[in-house]
């Protein structure tokens, strides 16, 4: 029993460990998050301009505002792409991005809301 528990012990800590770490050709955790607030704000902002002119062609709105967004951040389209489909396939990396992501947003909510 002493040997099973042991190797079951031994066992989790070499999988929780694996997997965990972020290739140097991946964009690292905190600059993935500022990449995707830039890209949920960019996404926000062509749909709002395209509910207000609906002669905006929305699709070249949204890669033109992404285009911005990866020149701010010295990134190339490939370079998203690659670090989105690891953190996608990782999981419990992926979550404490978007947790961030939701406390940022709702933050700026509570901020914004009209006193009663």
């Amino acid at each position: 029993m002493n040997r099973f528990l042991t190797c079951a012990l031994t066992c989790l800590l070499l999988i929780s460990c694996s997997g965990s770490k972020v290739p140097k050709d991946v964009l690292p955790p905190q600059k993935m998050q500022a990449v995707l607030w830039d890209a949920m704000l960019a996404d926000e902002m062509a749909d709002y301009y395209g509910l207000k002119d609906s002669s905006l062609n929305i699709l070249s709105r949204h890669e033109e505002l992404y285009q911005k967004i990866f020149a701010i951040h010295k990134i190339s389209k490939d370079d998203f792409k690659k670090s989105l489909r690891f953190y996608e396939s990782h999981p419990d990396l992926l979550k404490p991005i978007f947790d961030s992501l939701q406390k940022k947003s709702e933050k700026i909510t509570v901020g914004t809301r009209p006193v009663s």
